[in-house]
């Protein structure tokens, strides 16, 4: 099983992840047809909000001016498109890590996101679909969105808003600020004749990606160091951030959520912290993107288009449940790889205390 079907099972997920990627590009383009389609769009043009950002878990920040939505879903578009071209450029390039997959069947931390963010999206939503079944069986109910729900439109500008306000209130600043006083505090102590990075660099590239930080003035780094990378502080506020998410998703208002959403929410919120600490915001957005835009875009378009586009929602369910199923077999079968070995894996190692202060 560790050798034949290792080959099969690559080219398999190669396969797999070039479709699921031209299901982005389709949905970007969907996108880009409803802020253009006459009747949506003007919708969109027709409402105008104080549109709200967060800091520090949905901190709510209005803005004194309001903007219509049409101007809102045009600006986050732009921001999604940006994401994806730093997920195909990121690590060892889209290309080369499919290949490496095609050949290895599985994804390393060496792997550009663009290549790994298939496999591990559908996966999660597998796992976030089980929780929710089990917990609706237990008589836990998740609740629905909105019941009743706002015009298409606005719910629409909304679900395309939230990954990027909910990364910026859940991860980026909180996460982030915790990586940039730490590079900031190591940063002191390094001599001043070798290449020490600026105080304002250190701080955006905190924020934008943690782990070039990390490295930048030395740190353990996910990329080296696997589980050993994250410090127990960087835990910590892992694990409280995942559970606030998981929490404000039903005592926000708005929203008809039941109280199993806080638990899988949460798991969701988890996966997105580890996303963010090993690649960068622009990886947690887009799995963000992946489980609000995504789906959205392809019922919407349905909705809006009709005719072939109204069987599009379906066949990317579908692929992404199959999709899922095929990154759970990727997963055991490096499981049985390493353990037929005789080798522990080492991503399953519980993380060591690390000071921050390595020198």
């Amino acid at each position: 099983m560790s050798q034949v079907p290792q080959g099969l099972l690559g080219r398999i997920a190669a396969g797999a992840v070039s479709f699921t990627v031209l299901t982005y590009l389709i949905a970007i383009g969907l996108a880009l047809g409803l802020v253009t389609y006459g009747q949506f769009a003007v919708q969109l043009e027709n409402i105008r909000v104080h549109f709200f950002t967060g800091v520090f878990f949905i901190y709510p920040i209005i803005t004194p001016i309001t903007v219509d939505l049409l101007l809102l879903t045009d600006t986050c578009i732009i921001i999604y498109v940006a994401c994806f071209i730093a997920a195909f450029r990121s690590r060892d390039g889209f290309l080369t890590g499919l290949q490496r997959l095609r050949q290895s069947g599985q994804i390393s931390l060496k792997s550009s996101w663009l290549v790994a963010m298939p496999l591990v999206s559908c996966a999660l939503l597998l796992a976030v679909l089980a929780a929710t079944i089990l917990l609706n069986q237990s008589g836990i109910s998740s609740g629905t969105l909105c019941n009743p729900c706002p015009p298409e439109a606005e719910l629409y500008a909304a679900l395309t808003y939230s990954p990027i306000s909910e990364e910026v209130a859940f991860r980026i600043t909180t996460l982030g600020l915790l990586v940039a006083i730490v590079t900031l505090w190591k940063n002191r102590s390094i001599e001043p004749g070798s290449s020490k990075p600026k105080t304002l660099s250190l701080v955006v590239t905190a924020f934008l990606s943690p782990e070039s930080a990390k490295a930048m003035v030395g740190l353990r780094t996910i990329a080296a160091n696997r589980w050993n990378g994250i410090h127990w502080s960087e835990w910590i506020l892992l694990f409280l951030t995942s559970s606030l998410f998981g929490i404000a998703h039903v005592v926000s208002g708005g929203t008809d959520w039941g109280v199993g959403k806080a638990f899988t929410a949460a798991i969701s919120g988890f996966a997105l912290g580890l996303v963010y600490l090993g690649y960068g915001a622009y990886a947690a957005v887009l799995l963000h993107w992946f489980f609000d835009f995504y789906f959205e875009t392809f019922s919407v378009g349905a909705n809006v288009f009709g005719g072939a586009v109204a069987a599009l929602p379906g066949l990317v369910s579908l692929v992404s449940l199959i999709v899922g199923i095929l990154s759970i077999l990727i997963a055991f079968a490096w499981l049985v790889r390493r353990l037929t070995r005789g080798e522990i894996p080492t991503t399953y190692k519980p993380p060591e205390s690390v000071p921050y202060s390595v020198q």
